[in-house]
């Protein structure tokens, strides 16, 4: 709830909404979001806003917004890791298993090559920045949005 101040003084933190780290004077008729912290002081408000036009209460909503829709990058990630990740698998097992086992090979220089394909072949980065974009998306969104 955004609620106006009517009475007394204090300092108020204010990070939970704004991300500032240090505590905010308030004084008679200054905007108090709901969701802070009083840090001193005593003071009386006035609420100006429903729960549900608050600050947090946008956020809340942004980020259950997010959680429901997937992204067309993730969603196409997810499919090719999907396809990707058992091929490169079985390759790496076929190159640790038949040279050895069919030809005659040492086993040592085989079961390094097979790590060697699974760590150069290894789609981390792919998957791991789509969340991270997503986040960042959401993120600016949200600013954009919850204005003050």
């Amino acid at each position: 709830m955004k609620e106006l101040r009517i009475w007394g003084e204090t300092a108020i933190n204010q990070s939970s909404i704004t991300g500032e780290s240090v505590p905010v004077e308030k004084g008679p008729r200054d905007d108090v979001y709901a969701g802070t912290l009083n840090t001193h002081g005593a003071l009386e408000i006035r609420v100006t806003k429903l729960v549900k036009d608050t600050t947090i209460a946008k956020i809340i909503h942004l980020v259950e917004e997010a959680q429901t829709k997937r992204a067309p990058a993730q969603a196409f990630v997810e499919r090719f890791a999907a396809i990707y990740t058992p091929i490169v698998l079985a390759l790496a097992v076929a190159i640790v298993l038949f040279p050895p086992l069919f030809l005659g090979y040492a086993w040592q220089p085989w079961i390094y090559r097979g790590l060697a394909l699974l760590v150069v072949s290894c789609p981390c980065a792919l998957v791991v920045s789509t969340p991270v974009a997503i986040v960042s998306a959401i993120s600016k969104r949200g600013t954009q949005r919850c204005s003050h």
